[in-house]
């Protein structure tokens, strides 16, 4: 039943999102197309290239990353609309009424918005990586990345190894499980105000942002050996195992909060139901 409820919200949610998508591929390459016509130009090889064509490149790059942060934030906007009306509005009476569990609702909706977001990351990417590669700039990028995927897997010792992926780890565990969970758990509180529920929704989700980040700021400083004010003869080597230890405490709250946020939602949508 879940791979049906997820083919139902993919189906509801998918098209626009392509459009969105599509048109950031289809600027990319207009970009694209664009500066390989004036790299292959006289005025470039001499280095003499009109003033207009300098005004209309920054244009186009200030279109093109304000064009993907409104990619990336209407594409969360946009999923947080579809799942609310499905669960909480006039829909969300043909949706209860179907045989299915609510933690199978949940994760259908927890599943596109994992989609989305790789979805929205690898376009982005590549729209990126399309508009900025080139013969002279690709030697740059491809050395930038080996640095990185070097100090990732390891190239200076085991002890910084761990330290980058427990970082990866608590990195993926905040975004995929504690705001998505959360903002699932925001909307299941809002929907228990008599009104105003996708108010309610907003100051539940940042209200309890909020709250919790403040949680996490205090809980190493309560914890003797991630107080950063007793730490003693600190060395490269000490404050990577620091780092491990503070990145280990953060994707053990990551997880412990997603599963707090999912079985309140489930509850939520169990026992205290409210679409009036």
């Amino acid at each position: 039943m879940l791979k049906k409820l997820y083919k139902y919200d993919w189906k509801s949610v998918s098209l626009l999102l392509f459009i969105l998508h599509a048109v950031l591929i289809v600027y990319t390459l207009v970009g694209r197309i664009g500066i390989s016509l004036i790299k292959g130009s006289e005025s470039f090889q001499t280095l003499e290239i009109p003033e207009f064509l300098g005004v209309m490149g920054a244009f186009y790059i200030l279109v093109f990353a304000l064009f993907i942060f409104a990619i990336v934030i209407s594409t969360v906007v946009y999923l947080s609309i579809r799942i609310q009306k499905n669960l909480f509005s006039d829909e969300g009476y043909l949706t209860h009424t179907l045989p299915v569990k609510p933690a199978q609702l949940l994760w259908s909706k927890i599943l596109i918005i994992w989609t989305w977001s790789i979805i929205d990351f690898i376009c982005v990417t590549v729209s990126v990586f399309t508009l900025i590669s080139y013969q002279e700039t690709l030697p740059e990028i491809l050395k930038g990345a080996s640095t990185f995927f070097g100090t990732l897997f390891g190239n200076f010792g085991f002890t910084n190894w761990l330290e980058q992926i427990l970082t990866l780890l608590a990195g993926l565990t905040q975004y995929f499980g504690f705001y998505t969970t959360l903002l699932l758990f925001s909307m299941c509180l809002g929907n228990l105000f008599k009104s105003h529920k996708i108010l309610g929704t907003i100051l539940s989700f940042f209200s309890l942002n909020m709250i919790l980040g403040f949680i996490n700021t205090i809980v190493p400083f309560i914890i003797p050996a991630l107080n950063p004010f007793i730490q003693e003869n600190i060395t490269p080597a000490t404050l990577s195992a620091y780092t491990s230890k503070l990145m280990l405490l953060t994707l053990i709250q990551n997880i412990l909060f997603s599963i707090i946020f999912f079985l309140g939602s489930r509850y939520i949508l169990t026992k205290k139901l409210n679409l009036e």
